[in-house]
């Protein structure tokens, strides 16, 4: 994938987003697709309306179809594995779909409906196998069709992060869990923002490739993406052979005034692929000047007390599905929460797999199956489920406040 020339970047900017994907892939040189098996790979990881910059736009992958159909005979796929306890043709159907997937000549696939194939990783730092979609062997190219969006663990979400989808069902959890706190000793001397699934996800690079990657930036995600954040009307398409390129072009648009460690997974990878781009200047993009493209995106903060006053998250290696259930619980809830908890007594939540006893406050619910270890803890509250949905936590804080509220009326 990864040749010796400077790889291609093609951008395109319309309000008719079908041209703008015309427009870029008309400047780039595509793999001959022709009697092959293609799996059009959006990000459509969540059950969501459109435009919202958390699923991919389905307007985008249409056009890409009706782009590649023109030109290349083959068998069509489309098709994702979604976060847990989300229904995968729903997903695609909330988001925009419906009428794509009626097409007779793009067949839609649940990747997680065959058993899965196990895939060997042996150079990987933390990765040594991983288990993804049984349809694997099925699917001769790849096309990463990922939607443009900042995230709250990896910086951003771009189009090899996109390849996550390919991992079967609850193994995606396994990113988020692993440990090597020598290795992150060693890589936080260049960079201070890497964890542990920063160098699963670059570990993928060994065994996932996209031969096409094209870059959904027609409503881009700021804040606090994955899902959480606001959507941002960019009409942008950004597309290429070359995946680190791609993304690498997506950041210099979105968030010009970093490197290429604020997206650690990125950096990883780009010293871990040959003669792959460490900049934007290793690549060529078309437009040659691409200024007119640049709107820089808010970042996802670093905690949610930024926003939430009255809100203390223990966040300690969780996974993006507990991270967005809480940030939805918030979002949907405020009301709820500005009248029953205040800056100077917050509620108090925790999720992932690293909260220790050490970290806790007086009253703390603590959320999924990731904290478990810690569910003795006599002032907390254990919430299970993996990921528990947010009605039966909103449901359990409430019962928790009508009952102090029963035993001290003045609370």
């Amino acid at each position: 994938m990864m040749g010796r020339k400077k790889a291609v970047v093609s951008l395109a900017q319309n309000k008719d987003i079908a041209l703008a994907v015309k427009f870029s892939l008309d400047n780039i040189e595509i793999p001959d697709f022709f009697g092959k098996n293609i799996l059009l790979k959006p990000n459509v990881g969540r059950e969501t309306d459109p435009h919202l910059g958390i699923n991919t736009n389905a307007e985008v992958v249409s056009a890409v179809f009706d782009y590649l159909k023109r030109r290349y005979k083959a068998n069509y796929f489309i098709g994702d594995s979604p976060i847990i306890n989300t229904d995968t043709k729903k997903a695609f159907e909330q988001s925009g779909y419906s009428e794509l997937l009626k097409n007779e000549d793009l067949q839609f696939i649940d990747l997680d409906k065959k058993p899965p194939i196990e895939l060997k990783i042996p150079h990987g730092k933390i990765l040594k196998k991983i288990k993804v979609t049984g349809f694997w062997e099925d699917i001769d190219h790849i096309i990463s069709i990922p939607v443009l969006k900042m995230h709250m663990h990896c910086g951003a979400s771009l189009s090899f992060k996109n390849l996550k989808g390919l991992i079967y069902k609850r193994e995606k959890i396994t990113l988020h869990h692993k440990e090597a706190p020598e290795l992150i000793k060693k890589y936080q001397k260049d960079m201070k923002k890497v964890k542990e699934l920063d160098i699963a996800i670059s570990d993928l690079a060994h065994v996932f490739s996209a031969d096409l990657s094209i870059i959904d930036a027609s409503y881009a995600h700021e804040g606090m993406g994955p899902s959480s954040g606001e959507p941002i009307k960019l009409d942008t398409i950004i597309a290429s052979t070359n995946f680190l390129a791609a993304d690498i072009i997506a950041l210099a648009i979105t968030q010009p005034k970093w490197r290429l460690k604020e997206v650690p997974h990125l950096k990883l990878i780009s010293e871990l692929l040959p003669n792959s781009p460490k900049s934007q200047k290793d690549i060529i993009t078309i437009p040659e000047n691409i200024k007119a493209f640049i709107h820089p995106l808010k970042p996802s903060p670093e905690t949610i007390s930024i926003k939430y006053k009255n809100v203390r998250l223990i966040d300690i290696n969780s996974c993006s599905a507990c991270l967005s259930t809480i940030f939805n619980l918030l979002k949907n809830n405020k009301e709820f929460i500005d009248q029953n908890f205040t800056e100077d007594n917050p509620l108090h939540l925790a999720i992932g797999k690293g909260v220790t006893y050490s970290d806790l406050y007086d009253e703390t619910y603590l959320i999924g199956n990731c904290t478990s270890k810690v569910k003795d803890y006599k002032k907390g509250i254990f919430i299970k489920g993996c990921t528990p949905v947010e009605s039966t936590i909103l449901s359990i804080i409430k019962d928790r406040l009508r009952l102090k509220k029963k035993l001290n009326p003045d609370f």
